[in-house]
């Protein structure tokens, strides 16, 4: 995937007891979220400012917050 399209920046993450390496890439409105380089969900952030889980596995909202906070903090 070409970066310049699609920034792609990575976190650890701790998920179900085990420390997970988080990719966050970004989509025109969306994220792909991958976990251990396995895609795993698209997280999207609404216009009521909150962070939603727009496909994929089913993750936890926790998890789905903690991402979000970590793309907003990538950014700010």
């Amino acid at each position: 995937m070409d970066d310049g399209e699609h920034p792609v920046f990575g976190f650890g993450l701790d998920y179900g007891n085990e420390l997970v390496y988080c990719e966050a890439v970004m989509q025109h409105d969306h994220y792909e979220i991958l976990f251990n380089g396995a895609w795993i969900a698209a997280v999207a952030f609404t216009e009521d400012m909150e962070w939603i889980q727009a496909s994929g596995a089913l993750l936890p909202q926790s998890i789905i917050d903690e991402i979000g906070y970590r793309i907003v903090s990538q950014y700010n």
